[in-house]
C-alpha cells in the first residue's frame, strides 16, 4: 500500500509517497481502509518540528519515518483478536492522536479509538471533525451562552469555522481573526466582525470579550486579559513553548484574586464526542467547511499549502482521486 513517510523536519519537501507493507491487526486492533483523513495543524507542526513540544512523539532529532494523519474516516477491512462491535465492511470514524497513519492507503489502530459513522454524513465531512471538532465543542460549544461576546482567533481552518457556528447557534456575537484571504470565508458562515491578523492586533481593540478562543497563540498572558471582560476567558489551544509557558505561570498567578482567567485549553482526544459532533451535522446543526480535497499523491504540497495558511477551512486528504 501507500503511505505519505516523514523522514526529517523541514517542509512539505521531507514528505514522500512510498509503497509499504499492508499492517495487519494485532489484538484489539482494526485495520482500515482509508477514504478520508483530516490534516490538522499538528500535521504540520510535527512535519517542521516546530513548536518544539511537536517533537515529543516524532523523535527529538529526527523523526522515526513517521506517517502523519489521525483524523481517520474508512471501511473496516479487518480486525483483531477480542475485537467486538466492529466488522468488515463498518463504516468508521477514528481520532487516531498517538498512534496517527492517516495518510495512507490502509492503517491499523486500536478498537478503542473507532466508532461507526452516523447516518448519511460522508467520509469526506466526517474526516473533518475528530480533532477541529472536539476542540470546537471543548473551547466554545460546552462555554458559550446567548448574549456572549466571542472572538475566536485563527478562525478560519479546521477549528475555526465549526466554532464560530457554534458560538452563532447558542446567541453570541462573534467575531473572527485570521488572514485576509479567509474572511469571506468568515463572513459567509455568519462572522458579526472579521478581522484580518496582519493589520490590526486584536489585544489592541477597545471592546472586551466574554471569550477568547485563540487557535495559535503569540501573545501573553497580560496582554490577552486586557481583552477580557469581567468575568471573561481566553483560552489558547497551540503555540510557542514559551507562550504556553507563560499563560501556564504568568496566567495563573494573574488569576488570582481576578475573575478573568488566561490559560491554556485542555482538550479530550479521542472517539467519546465523535457520534456526537456527526449527529450534530447529520442534523443540520452543523456544517464542517471543506477548504481543499487533495489526493494523497498530491498530500504534501497541499499541507505546506495548509501550513502557510493559504487554505480557507479543512484540508482533507483521499488516497483515490482529487476531488477538486
Amino acid at each position: 500500500m501507500r503511505a505519505l513517510i516523514h523522514h526529517r523536519y523541514g517542509d512539505e519537501h521531507d514528505l514522500t509517497i512510498e509503497d509499504v507493507a499492508v499492517p495487519e491487526p494485532g489484538p484489539g486492533e482494526v485495520r482500515v481502509r482509508v477514504e478520508a483523513c483530516g490534516a490538522n495543524a499538528s500535521d504540520w507542526e510535527t512535519v517542521t518540528g516546530r513548536p518544539a513540544y511537536a517533537r515529543a512523539v516524532a523523535g527529538l532529532l529526527r523523526p522515526r519515518g513517521q506517517t502523519l494523519g489521525s483524523d481517520v474516516a474508512g471501511i473496516v477491512d479487518a480486525v483483531g483478536d477480542g475485537v467486538t462491535g466492529f466488522v468488515p465492511g463498518d463504516a468508521v470514524l477514528g481520532d487516531i492522536l498517538g498512534t496517527f497513519g492517516g495518510f495512507a492507503d490502509q492503517v491499523v489502530a486500536p478498537a478503542t479509538m473507532w466508532v461507526k459513522r452516523v447516518g448519511a454524513v460522508d467520509a469526506v465531512v466526517a474526516a473533518t471533525l475528530p480533532q477541529s471538532g472536539t476542540i470546537a465543542l471543548t473551547g466554545v460549544g460546552d462555554r458559550v451562552r446567548a448574549g456572549m461576546r466571542v472572538l475566536v482567533n485563527g478562525a478560519g481552518g479546521g477549528s475555526g469555522p465549526l466554532a464560530l457556528q457554534m458560538a452563532k447557534a447558542a446567541g453570541a456575537e462573534v467575531w473572527a481573526v485570521d488572514n485576509a484571504a479567509k474572511l469571506d470565508l468568515l463572513r459567509r458562515i455568519g462572522a458579526d466582525r472579521v478581522i484580518d491578523y496582519r493589520a490590526v492586533d486584536f489585544t489592541t481593540l477597545p471592546e472586551r470579550f466574554d471569550l477568547v478562543l485563540d487557535l495559535f497563540g503569540t501573545r501573553t498572558a497580560r496582554r490577552v486579559r486586557r481583552v477580557l471582560a469581567p468575568g471573561g476567558r481566553y483560552m489558547v489551544v497551540g503555540g510557542p513553548v514559551p507562550v504556553l509557558l507563560n499563560l501556564l505561570v504568568v496566567g495563573a498567578i494573574l488569576a488570582l484574586g481576578s475573575d478573568r482567567k488566561a490559560g491554556v485549553l485542555m482538550v479530550e482526544q479521542g472517539p467519546r464526542r465523535l457520534v456526537e459532533l456527526m449527529t450534530m451535522v447529520a442534523d443540520g446543526r452543523l456544517t464542517p467547511v471543506v477548504g481543499e480535497v487533495a489526493s494523497l499523491a498530491d498530500a504534501a504540497t497541499a499541507l505546506g499549502r495548509m501550513g502557510r495558511g493559504d487554505i480557507p477551512g479543512k484540508l482533507v486528504v483521499v488516497p483515490t482521486t482529487h476531488r477538486g
